[in-house]
């Protein structure tokens, strides 16, 4: 017989759709991010952004290569027109032109050069953005797996606080039934009974809100399978590293850091690309041409024979000297020195707003791992409190307002310290991250 029951289970187990199975998946902090970046609308955006930049990059690139086009055009006239004798009489004519031709830049006040190179520099900026998206989406991620793990603990914490007012509930029922308590006691420990399910009901509402923003923040469709993994880390030996020196290194490999210090290359490279204008340019051109006519009620030569004779070939230099321009680009100058100038405060502010960040995450942790360590004596109290108040009144010596007094207060320090604990996790992660260690 048990081996008929392990078959179905097996059989079952079988025929179950693969999605139900994937549905069990325990998602890890590492899982999440890395999901979220192969997923993200945002990241899939930038990298289209970033193939573009590659092609304007390809583009300055092939501008320092000639250029070469046909053209042809066929004429037809009707009526009265200049014949091969300069003289007018009515009669219709046909006329046939090619010329194929060339233009190679040989000198552009060295626009083309600085081009280039500052769209090589906005593709590197494009790939710092890039990355600065990714990071802001794993740390959006960090806040809320973390937010979730404490939502997780709180509506722990109230669910106890339910099993603890049952029992109370049933403890005071029998007491009444004694008479060692008024039968109002049993009232008032059912109405404390209510207000725990009413607060774990919120706690689970939070918790499942919590996922939902997890969840879309990672573009999933589902939510109801959808679970975290636990992160066990002991609070007290946490070593929280100087905001100096986190800095330090996240000047140095921070992408936003990165990006600002290109743009202001990039805008300095935009100067010289407007102090070109001031200079001439010099093109060479090469063409190579031929015509036909045809007149009616005259002798004509074959069409090769007049492509033959009527052949002509160019080649000439042209020089381009600005003299006046309406100071457009005197203006242009102007207007690139103040862009230029504009990155350079953007990327200080860049600077300061890191040193910022840093710091507070510094100053978060530190504060949460004291009160974490604080709340380690508080939880420690009034759980032997909250004992001593259990057996005082199972003795009839308490009554069941001051039970559920100390009782609020245990829970309240437990969420309390899970707060910390979680707030120090979350603030040790960002200052790892700043130092190069991966949220995972």
């Amino acid at each position: 017989m048990k081996n008929t029951y392990a078959f179905i289970l097996f059989s079952l187990f079988l025929f179950l759709p693969a999605g139900t199975l994937s549905a069990q998946k325990v998602w890890t902090l590492s899982d999440c991010v890395q999901y979220a970046l192969e997923n993200n609308i945002d990241v899939k955006r930038q990298k289209i952004q970033l193939e573009k930049q590659a092609i304007e990059v390809q583009t300055q690139q092939m501008s320092r290569l000639p250029d070469l086009g046909v053209n042809g055009t066929q004429k037809i006239d009707f009526g009265r027109s200049l014949n091969r004798e300069n003289t007018y009489n009515d009669m219709n004519s046909q006329s046939s032109s090619f010329s194929l031709s060339t233009e190679a830049p040989l000198f552009t006040g060295m626009k083309t050069t600085h081009s280039i190179a500052m769209q090589k520099l906005e593709l590197k900026v494009h790939t710092e953005n890039l990355e600065k998206i990714e990071n802001d989406i794993a740390l959006q991620i960090a806040v809320n797996y973390f937010q979730i793990l404490l939502n997780k603990e709180i509506l722990a914490i109230a669910k106890e606080q339910i099993t603890l007012s049952k029992e109370l509930e049933e403890i005071t029922q029998i007491l009444a039934l004694h008479g060692k308590v008024p039968e109002s006691q049993v009232y008032d420990v059912q109405a404390q009974l209510a207000n725990d399910e009413l607060n774990a009901a919120k706690a689970q509402n939070t918790l499942r809100m919590s996922v939902v923003d997890l969840v879309q923040l990672l573009e999933i469709k589902e939510v109801g399978w959808f679970d975290i993994a636990a992160i066990r880390e002991d609070i007290v030996s946490f070593f929280i590293r100087n905001p100096q020196e986190v800095y330090t290194v996240a000047e140095q490999i921070m992408p936003e850091i990165k990006s600002a210090e290109l743009s202001v290359e990039s805008n300095r490279k935009a100067i010289k690309i407007a102090q070109s204008g001031y200079y001439p340019t010099l093109s060479f051109v090469a063409g190579i041409s031929s015509n036909y006519y045809h007149y009616s009620n005259m002798e004509n030569s074959a069409f090769g024979r007049q492509f033959e004779n009527n052949l002509q070939k160019t080649l000439y230099l042209t020089l381009r000297v600005p003299l006046f321009n309406r100071l457009s680009t005197r203006n242009a100058v102007r207007i690139a020195r103040k862009n230029w100038e504009d990155s350079r405060l953007i990327a200080e502010q860049t600077h300061k707003t890191l040193y910022k960040e840093i710091q507070k995450a510094y100053y978060d942790a530190l504060s949460a791992q004291e009160k974490y360590e604080s709340t380690q004596k508080a939880v420690y109290a009034n759980s032997e409190a909250l004992r001593y108040a259990w057996e005082k009144y199972n003795a009839g010596k308490f009554t069941a307002y001051e039970y559920n007094e100390i009782k609020l207060k245990s829970a309240s320090s437990q969420s309390e310290q899970a707060q910390a604990k979680y707030e120090c996790m979350l603030q040790k992660k960002l200052l790892d991250f700043y130092t190069g260690i991966p949220i995972q």
